[in-house]
């Protein structure tokens, strides 16, 4: 199959798990993978992300040794990537019907930039949220996410001059690494007794708190879908 992921690798850091993605030249963008250690990941914790494969309980994950700085503060990784499918890309599926369900999925996947299940790009949803986040705590998934989307939320009232308030953790997913990336999709309002708004931020987190988790962007849901 041909595709761009070597025009892309001259632009970017990034190790696109998805061949279909193809990245436009570029400076400065969200590094998915720039902090994951290979060998120091959190997948021996089944709760965190699950998978379709009858097979196989766990998610293939993708690392990088590369050492880059943090993400710049709402640079989102997917800006200045497009999504392509080949010409032959019908071969190998059995009929019309399941090609153009594979096209429909990658497309949606694609368009919510993580906030959708994604195993194409090793993104995974966080299960069970009322669960607890680690065996040595006793805070649920629901509320260590809300936690991160706090910390998304300060960032972003702190640089719009907003007041963006965290109401309800809606659902969660993860991309797996030694530095992980959190995609939370949550209920907020913008200002006191106003309406809940659906917004979403991404936040880099690390295995045993090794480094403190930092925001990379929040905004709401509609501008990013």
């Amino acid at each position: 199959m041909k595709t761009d992921d070597a025009k892309a690798k001259l632009y970017s850091t990034e190790v696109e798990s998805d061949s279909s993605v193809s990245k436009k030249p570029k400076i400065e963008d969200e590094d998915d993978t720039c902090m994951e250690d290979e060998g120091d990941s959190d997948s021996n914790n089944p709760f965190l992300w699950s998978t379709d494969e009858e097979d196989d309980d766990s998610p293939t994950i993708n690392y990088s040794n590369l050492q880059d700085p943090e993400p710049e503060w709402d640079k989102d990784s997917y800006d200045g990537y497009e999504l392509e499918f080949d010409a032959d890309g019908r071969e190998g599926f059995p009929d019309d019907k399941a090609y153009q369900d594979f096209r429909d999925y990658k497309t949606k996947a694609f368009k919510s930039r993580g906030f959708f299940e994604d195993p194409f790009r090793s993104i995974y949803p966080i299960i069970d949220l009322e669960g607890p986040w680690s065996d040595t705590t006793n805070v649920t998934r629901r509320q260590y996410l809300a936690n991160i989307a706090s910390l998304c939320v300060k960032k972003l009232n702190e640089q719009n001059r907003s007041s963006v308030e965290v109401v309800s953790v809606v659902r969660g997913n993860l991309k797996p690494g030694g530095g992980y990336k959190l995609y939370i999709t949550f209920m907020a309002r913008e200002y006191p007794n106003g309406p809940l708004v659906e917004y979403q931020a991404k936040a880099m987190d690390f295995a045993g708190g090794r480094k403190p988790p930092f925001p990379i962007l929040c905004r709401p849901a509609s501008s990013i879908s």
